[in-house]
């Protein structure tokens, strides 16, 4: 499912909620930005520990931003070396 930090719908606990109503106990959230900035160092760590208190039997991982991840930059390197 995707979910938005500001501005766009889907919020992350709107969808976190949708699917705990659905019986979902795990949840990944795999952030789609570049790199760490701002949204990831604050916003999002505030939301999961929100969540997190909020459904206590939900066990939320949070990845890596996806631009940071190794096998992106591989292809990030490889379309830029074309």
């Amino acid at each position: 499912m995707l979910a938005f930090l500001e501005l766009m719908q889907p919020t992350l606990p709107e969808c976190a909620a949708a699917l705990h109503a659905d019986g979902v106990r795990e949840l990944r959230v795999v952030p789609v930005f570049l790199g760490a900035g701002g949204h990831l160092k604050s916003d999002l760590p505030r939301m999961v520990d929100e969540l997190r208190l909020r459904y206590p039997d939900l066990a939320i991982a949070v990845d890596p931003p996806i631009g940071e991840q190794a096998g992106v930059i591989a292809a990030i390197a490889s379309a830029i070396a074309r």
